[in-house]
């Protein structure tokens, strides 16, 4: 019992004793008379040039304190990184001795960093060149043979408060003539207990420059009740709300507000973060939900977003984007989605989908695979008028076009030369893609379920599906681009079945002359990006087919029966009644080479004749020889017209040769020299009529009727 006391005793004299020293040391010491020293063991230590212009103060026991007053630091020979005003902190010994780190308020007064790359590469936050590690004789933890697992007794944490006033953040890349400027940061926070829930205030300025202009100018502030847990690495933000108020720059008009307000729980030993009552807004804009996300390297992202129903115009007026201008004003007026995010780990789904653009609804899904960037979509959705969202035809837009600057006219000397088609953003197009509507009316044309299919991957774009229904019939596409070689590679299939022509005409050229049901059929490769390219390149089949037709205004048969007899120098003025022209068939097929369309099988069967035609269209030139022939087979019209029998199988010819650039009028020409042969048959017909009659008298007068007969029918075959 005895040794018990003296060993206390013992203890406790020591203790006295250190603490005779320490007040000792802390009274008989001044810091500020060992700055020089400070300063030089900074430099030889770590390179730093040191600055302490301020006093320095502290304390040993009960709190280690210190507080430091206006101090810099740099490396040698590079522009100088940082200041700081003051800073104080002070931390409880006894505390730290029973496995807590007590500290009462710590505090950060203007600090200013300032970071800058160098036209050369260079920059101030790293030294010129490494300094080398000084050795120890002390061992690492595996050195001494310790288990670097071994548990240990988690350090308990409680500051009273943490104050950082008016710090500020400097970068500038002398490169790009840029720089950005974080300034007016301010942090508070209440005493900060791990496990305990403490008040945090944030607020700061960001200002961006592009040389000395101002490009961007924003605040942003942020309150929350922050809970820390540091040995499960928890933190909980409850009743997040944040704010960042646009002032200026980005191309916006005014000022913008982005309200962001949530609750975010965050394990990060368990790599997941939950996000809940999620609130975005940006007037006219409001998005709600909430989001889960698990696997940091391996991302899977779940939860649910929707939005409210939102003017899409005002909501780009707001961002100083440029507005479309509709031919109806209510178009995108009434925008809104909602999705249900999910899928495996590297992707981010939405599935379901559902947008809604004023009166259109589309549902279906889409995914982003984060590593690739690929992306899938799909969607189907019921009826869109796209001539809702066209310019408008207003008398003012038309008044306003007429004042711009009229576009170029195509050069004469050939089709434009200048690239259209983009090469690089198709090379880096990842894409899956499927489209179908109810219906879709664009430029007054109703289509009946429009679809489409397409796929895009390392430049080769396939389009595997493109069907509708329009004029009663149907209309099919497949396209294949290869941006992968150069030139583009290009190949269109086209199907088109059953169109009715008169209303498809009615609508589009407010013209109903032709009636019928037309089909036709392409197979074409193209090669290029420009106009020029495709049309030199033009490759392939096509053929076209229209039966049971009718063609308005015109009579062909008494047109021709007319224009033969007045030809004829017979001179009727027949009166057309029913000026059609039915026809039962027409058909055509065209092979394509580098531009050049060949047709040699041009046929139509009209009501009293045959139509056929053969030639070459020269698209690289603009140049058209082609040749049409009509053929009266029938003398069915002889009751308003008649023709001369003789007439009927001889093909009368009209010939279209010029350039695309002519007057249309004078394109093609009747071919005459039919006539001169129709006239000579003719008059040779009529000397035989007269010679024969003079010759059958005398025949019959030497060998009798029957003879006589035989005879002229040897001579002229009658």
């Amino acid at each position: 019992m005895k040794a018990i006391k003296l060993i206390l005793a013992l203890l406790l004299g020591a203790l006295l004793l250190i603490g005779a020293v320490l007040v000792a040391i802390v009274t008989l010491l001044d810091p500020n008379d060992y700055k020089d020293r400070i300063q030089q063991a900074a430099l030889e230590q770590a390179d730093i040039e040191l600055s302490i212009e301020g006093n320095i103060a502290w304390s040993l026991y009960p709190w280690l304190a210190l507080e430091l007053n206006r101090v810099g630091v740099r490396y040698p020979d590079r522009p100088a990184l940082g200041t700081l005003n003051r800073a104080e902190v002070a931390i409880s010994l006894p505390a730290l001795l029973g496995g807590e780190l007590q500290m009462n308020r710590l505090l950060v007064d203007r600090l200013q960093l300032n970071m800058v790359q160098a036209a050369d590469g260079s920059n101030n936050w790293t030294p010129a060149a490494s300094v080398a590690p000084r050795s120890s004789s002390a061992g690492t933890p595996a050195a001494d043979g310790q288990d670097s697992g071994d548990a240990r007794k988690p350090l308990k944490l409680n500051i009273e408060a943490i104050e950082v006033r008016d710090a500020a953040l400097t970068y500038t890349d002398a490169r790009e003539d840029h720089r950005v400027e974080l300034s007016e940061l301010n942090l508070t926070t209440g005493q900060i207990v791990i496990g305990q829930a403490f008040p945090l205030e944030l607020d700061a300025t960001l200002r961006q420059f592009a040389g000395e202009q101002l490009r961007l100018h924003s605040s942003a502030s942020l309150t929350t009740t922050l809970t820390l847990g540091l040995a499960d690495s928890h933190i909980l933000l409850e009743d997040l709300s944040s704010r960042l108020n646009v002032l200026q720059g980005a191309g916006l008009p005014k000022a913008i507000t982005l309200a962001l307000d949530a609750d975010v729980d965050a394990r990060l030993n368990e790599q997941q973060v939950d996000v809940r009552n999620l609130a975005l807004n940006l007037e006219p804009v409001a998005i709600a939900g909430e989001l889960q996300l698990r696997n940091f390297s391996q991302p899977e992202l779940s939860g649910r977003l929707n939005s409210n129903t939102f003017n899409l115009k005002q909501l780009l007026t707001t961002l100083g984007q440029t507005v479309p201008a509709t031919a109806d004003p209510d178009a995108l007026t009434a925008v809104a989605f909602e999705a249900t995010l999910g899928g495996p780990a590297g992707t981010l789904a939405f599935k379901p989908l559902n947008l809604q653009l004023d009166d259109t609804r589309l549902d279906g899904d889409a995914s982003l695979a984060l590593a690739s960037g690929a992306i899938a979509v799909t969607l189907k959705g019921n009826a869109l008028d796209a001539d809702r969202y066209l310019p408008p035809t207003t008398a003012t837009v038309a008044a306003d076009s007429s004042k711009a600057t009229p576009p170029a006219k195509a050069s004469a000397q050939g089709w434009p030369k200048d690239e259209i088609l983009p090469v690089a953003p198709l090379r880096a197009l990842n894409l899956s893609a499927n489209l179908d509507l109810g219906s879709l009316k664009i430029n007054g044309i109703v289509l009946g379920q429009p679809g489409l299919s397409v796929s895009a991957a390392n430049g080769l774009v396939h389009l595997t599906r493109f069907s509708t229904q329009a004029f009663d019939g149907q209309i099919q596409a497949t396209a294949r681009l290869d941006a992968r070689q150069t030139p583009v590679q290009l190949h269109i299939a086209l199907q088109v079945t059953q169109l009715a022509m008169a209303p498809l005409l009615k609508t589009l050229a407010n013209n109903d002359s032709l009636a019928g049901t037309f089909s036709a059929r392409a197979d074409l490769n193209l090669r290029g990006q420009s106009v020029h390219a495709w049309v030199n390149s033009l490759t392939g089949s096509a053929s076209l087919n229209m039966s049971e037709g009718l063609i308005k205004g015109i009579d062909a048969a008494q047109s021709m029966c007319q224009g033969i007899n007045n030809l004829s120098a017979l001179w009727l003025n027949v009166e057309q009644v029913d000026k059609t022209t039915p026809f039962a068939n027409l058909s055509a097929s065209f092979n394509l080479r580098n531009g050049m369309v060949s047709n040699n099988d041009l046929s139509a069967k009209l009501d009293a004749m045959r139509v056929a035609g053969s030639g070459r269209i020269n698209l690289p030139t603009r140049a058209l020889d082609y040749r049409i022939g009509a053929t009266i087979e029938d003398n069915l019209f002889n009751q308003s017209c008649s023709v001369n029998n003789r007439l009927e199988g001889v093909e009368i010819p009209v010939n279209c040769t010029g350039s695309f650039s002519d007057d249309p009028a004078k394109l093609c020409r009747l071919d005459t020299r039919f006539i001169g042969d129709l006239l000579k048959a003719e008059a040779r017909r009529k000397v035989e009529e007269k010679v024969g009659t003079q010759l059958e008298e005398k025949l019959k007068e030497k060998l009798g009727e029957d003879g006589a007969g035989k005879v002229l029918q040897g001579l002229f075959g009658r």
